[in-house]
């Protein structure tokens, strides 16, 4: 009886331990429907997400941490018909470019102030444009994936100014971040 009771004991907690491993190398996923899901494997530490909205064509959330000093991170994710047939943004020609980083002037209230660019990618070698007010007032990652718009803009509430560590949290986060193509 005491053999089986040990063999029981080590059963459950051999099946704890696969389980727990398992649940670790779980994903999370965000999916627009009929063209790709985006899997990630966590949210940056203290975060959550919270889907604003979620349809085939747009997805919208805020990502917020439970330390009021972490920046807000907003979400989106759009089709956009005029890059309907570009993959990634290295896709993309130099006008068209141009016309992307003149849009974070329209999209954002700063009628002065300046925005530098810098390329990067993700560890998994998605292209990326960072847009970073230069005031700090607010930081941005983009790409762009089948047509999609995809952007993480962050910034803090009051008049604490993006840190350069804010970056490194957004860039940590998508680092593994993996587009898959709908089947």
């Amino acid at each position: 009886m005491k053999k089986f009771i040990a063999l029981a004991l080590s059963l459950i907690m051999l099946l704890g331990c696969v389980s727990a491993v398992a649940e670790t190398a779980a994903k999370e996923s965000i999916t627009m429907m009929g063209a790709f899901s985006i899997n990630y494997d966590k949210l940056p530490e203290g975060y959550t997400m919270n889907t604003i909205q979620n349809t085939d064509m747009q997805y919208h959330s805020v990502i917020t941490s439970t330390d009021a000093a972490k920046p807000i991170i907003w979400l989106g994710i759009g089709f956009n018909d005029a890059y309907s047939e570009v993959k990634t943004l290295a896709d993309v020609d130099e006008k068209t470019m141009n016309g992307i980083k003149d849009s974070f002037y329209e999209f954002t209230e700063m009628d002065e102030g300046t925005i530098e660019f810098e390329d990067g990618k993700t560890g998994l070698g998605t292209p990326l444009l960072i847009a970073k007010a230069v005031d700090g007032d607010f930081g941005a990652v983009y790409t762009i994936y089948m047509g999609h718009e995809i952007e993480l803009d962050f910034f803090h509430e009051g008049d604490a100014k993006v840190t350069e560590e804010d970056f490194n949290t957004v860039i940590a986060f998508l680092t593994d971040v993996e587009f898959v193509p709908a089947k």
